[in-house]
């Protein structure tokens, strides 16, 4: 069960987090000021959702996600949507300061001693690539505020058979923001089939709880997406580009109009055209991993793009593409692909969007963040993951966090890793990661008296 929280050191926390993110919204780094890319999309739905209200069926709004530019529209709805959009910055500004005590509440509940909680909580509250996410529209702030508090809950679920309706509430709504967490939930449930004889306090109106918010968010998803698709079988047709990258490992997706654009296109190698995504992982690789390692990147089709006439997420055009891939790769090929895809979450490709222009100041705290977690936090948490699942029958609450990450490192395996993806799963490998040092402290104390007891005496 963990421990109490020390309510000082909490209420400390909740101001120092709501301080320093408020000031980093409304002053430093306002998030209505940085549109582009990912950002100018959500903001363009989310104001288009709050002045004009449900849209009529529309292709490119199934294109990513909702749940972001669905949450953003709230505030906008309320307040105006004029720039710099101050209400979605402060609403940014507020889920970021959330999560800290969040972070350190998680860590009360399933770590032992004070100094593990109150370190995972202070590290939440410096932890610089979470703090800088609230300053873009992204997902990264919403996700990581949601499944902090959907791991919370469902660890109160787990440890108390309480709350699990805000446990599935809260679940439900970090699978909008990002559905690729449904990987997650299938593990939770997975835990409670293992433990099912153990955990008698989890009735199945606990299980109704938790999945019927999710049930209710997968139904809606699918149905929002057939209703701007045309077709079922989606959430998200950005998927269907990010699949065919993790399976060709092409560094660009262009699609185009008309034939006439792709020719010249495909005679002129012209990366620069067409509706265009590009991955900056794979371009990293290319630039900077030599072809002998086994991390390079070797595109399955020979080129840097990928090209066809066609929508950019037409989920048959990219089928035929990835069979033409498979084919040319094998199997060997293809997993290593998996384990290179894993790696660019951790190695190689900096933090997207602060390797953007006009970042490089802001970009030199986050590296430093990023190699502090490679070196220092990394392996002690999948160790940590690794007790966690072993002792999945005597701490199925603690399993929980673990079985966050693995899921983390699936979806990055298929489909490919980002520093950016990764850090709102920060504040749990830090959890797991004390957890790890917790176990192997008793274990080098007791080595060492059994070293020290083995030493003969000097002699008189």
């Amino acid at each position: 069960m963990g421990q109490p929280p020390e309510r000082r050191l909490l209420w400390i926390l909740i101001g120092l987090a709501l301080l320093s993110r408020l000031v980093w919204v409304l002053w430093v780094h306002p998030p209505g000021e940085y549109l582009y890319s990912d950002m100018r999309l959500y903001a363009e739905r989310a104001v288009a959702l709050a002045d004009k209200g449900i849209p009529a069926p529309t292709r490119t709004l199934a294109w990513q996600a909702y749940g972001t530019h669905m949450l953003l529209a709230a505030p906008l709805r309320l307040f105006g949507t004029q720039p710099p959009m101050l209400s979605g910055a402060l609403l940014w500004g507020l889920l970021g300061a959330v999560s800290v005590p969040l972070a350190y509440l998680l860590a009360c509940r399933v770590l032992r001693e004070r100094w593990q909680a109150r370190t995972a909580g202070i590290a939440a509250l410096l932890w610089f690539p979470n703090l800088s996410t609230t300053g873009f529209f992204l997902s990264e702030t919403p996700f990581l505020c949601a499944q902090l508090l959907s791991l919370y809950w469902l660890v109160v679920c787990f440890q108390e058979g309480r709350r699990a309706w805000p446990a599935g509430v809260a679940s439900a709504v970090a699978f909008m923001l990002r559905p690729q967490a449904a990987v997650f939930y299938v593990f939770v449930l997975l835990i409670w089939l293992v433990n099912v004889r153990r955990l008698q306090h989890i009735k199945w109106h606990h299980i109704v709880g938790v999945g019927a918010p999710l049930v209710l968010a997968l139904g809606f998803s699918l149905w929002r997406f057939h209703y701007h698709t045309g077709y079922w079988g989606g959430i998200a047709e950005n998927a269907n580009m990010n699949l065919t990258a993790g399976r060709c490992h092409n560094i660009n997706t262009q699609a185009y109009r008309t034939q006439r654009e792709f020719t010249t296109a495909e005679r002129k190698d012209d990366q620069t055209n067409g509706r265009r995504v590009t991955l900056p992982g794979f371009r990293t690789l290319k630039n900077w991993v030599p072809e002998w390692s086994p991390l390079a990147l070797r595109p399955a089709l020979k080129g840097d793009s990928i090209r066809f006439v066609g929508y950019i997420g037409d989920p048959f055009i990219h089928k035929d593409i990835r069979a033409k891939c498979y084919a040319a790769t094998g199997l060997l090929e293809q997993v290593r692909y998996s384990f290179v895809n894993m790696m660019l979450q951790w190695f190689i490709a900096g933090q997207w969007p602060e390797t953007s222009k006009g970042h490089k100041h802001t970009l030199v705290i986050a590296e430093v963040y990023r190699y502090f977690f490679n070196t220092v936090v990394l392996l002690p948490s999948l160790v940590g993951v690794g007790l966690a699942l072993r002792g999945v029958r005597r701490d199925p609450a603690l399993a929980v966090l673990a079985a966050c990450l693995v899921g983390a490192m699936i979806i990055a395996a298929i489909f490919f890793g980002d520093p950016r993806l990764r850090t709102p799963y920060d504040p749990v490998s830090i959890i797991l990661a004390l957890y790890a040092v917790a176990v192997a402290l008793p274990a080098w104390r007791a080595w060492r008296a059994r070293r020290a007891g083995n030493t003969p005496a000097p002699a008189a």
